[in-house]
């Protein structure tokens, strides 16, 4: 008599998983490739005004992610941040965050910072017409379980065949977001002003 794991097991279409196993390695390289792309692309523009500007793509950050958030097992590192001169980015930075589980894979641009920078910034921020600085309107998400409040813009379909094609649109969004952000930042106190 078969169990019921093995009978679920046999439901399994072995193809697929053919398939996906072959794939996994170019997934791999494709995607910390394209977030690095995106932070070479806009660091190159923001280091003209911002020279201290760092970005910090999530792959290559996974020892520290992994040890800020130890109860997200499965933490997702499908994102570039961008930090501003003196803070933290963990604490804040302007993020392209990638959810390559939904179907179309979705991306999108925002400000994240941490629940105790939210209040300093939060007045600030919602009371900017992101519509007319930006071309949308920005939502709050409480993504607390990861340690972050964002101020998103919608999310998009990403273009898995065309990789190349959507960094400079992202590059783009990260620069004018940072250009918002970086001079309110001496005004909410996290900074001194220059």
């Amino acid at each position: 008599m078969e169990s019921g794991l093995v009978r679920e097991l046999r439901s399994i279409d072995g193809e697929k998983l053919a398939r996906h196993l072959e794939t996994r390695g170019e997934y791999e390289r494709a995607v910390p490739l394209f977030f690095r792309a995106i932070a070479l692309a806009a660091c190159g523009r923001l280091w003209e005004r911002f020279p201290e500007a760092a970005a910090f793509v999530g792959e290559d950050c996974r020892r520290e992610a992994m040890a800020r958030y130890p109860h997200l097992a499965n933490l997702s590192l499908d994102w570039v941040a961008f930090a501003f001169r003196g803070v933290v980015m963990w604490d804040l930075h302007v993020g392209v965050v990638a959810d390559l589980a939904r179907r179309p894979p979705v991306i999108q641009v925002g400000v994240h910072t941490t629940p105790p920078l939210w209040p300093r910034l939060a007045p600030m921020l919602e009371a900017l017409d992101w519509e007319a600085l930006v071309g949308e309107k920005l939502a709050v998400n409480d993504a607390r379980s990861i340690g972050e409040i964002q101020l998103n813009e919608p999310a998009r379909p990403l273009t898995l065949s065309d990789l190349a094609g959507d960094v400079p649109r992202l590059a783009d969004r990260v620069v004018r977001y940072y250009e918002i952000v970086a001079p309110l930042l001496a005004e909410a106190g996290i900074l001194p002003r220059r």
